[in-house]
């Protein structure tokens, strides 16, 4: 199944944010937050890796696929992750569990996270200091 239309919309709000950022002519950002902002528009605007995003929505078999082998299933699909990126299938513990599928990267001692939930869509924040 496609992404619905209102994620598609959703994430490419975000992803026009992160573009703005970017091309500020004001302030200048530093290099850590302007390479959040770069890592989050590539993983959002790579085709291949949302294509994988529908087939995760769909499939329960690709999601355990994904949990215990990602790294064969994107090499097989022949999608690289921005370095130093990792991916791996979580669950969501609200009112009905259900897999995410979780991107993770690293600046300065903090962890980015950018989630798509199949009910949501994408999220991107910052590691709380209590998560695991």
């Amino acid at each position: 199944m496609p992404i619905p239309a209102l994620h598609r919309e959703r994430l490419e709000r975000a992803l026009e944010g992160h573009e703005a950022a970017l091309s500020n002519g004001g302030k200048p950002l530093s290099p850590d937050r302007a390479h959040v902002h770069r890592t989050l528009l590539e993983l959002g605007r790579n085709e291949e890796l949302l294509t994988l995003i529908e087939d995760f929505v769909d499939s329960p078999e690709l999601a355990l696929r994904l949990r215990t082998d990602g790294d064969s299933v994107l090499s097989a699909r022949g999608i690289k992750l921005p370095e130093g990126v990792t991916m791996q299938v979580v669950h969501c513990d609200g009112g009905h569990p259900r897999p995410l599928l979780r991107f993770t990267f690293a600046v300065r001692g903090l962890t980015m996270l950018a989630d798509w939930d199949p009910e949501s869509g994408a999220c991107a924040r910052v590691r709380g200091p209590h998560e695991t």
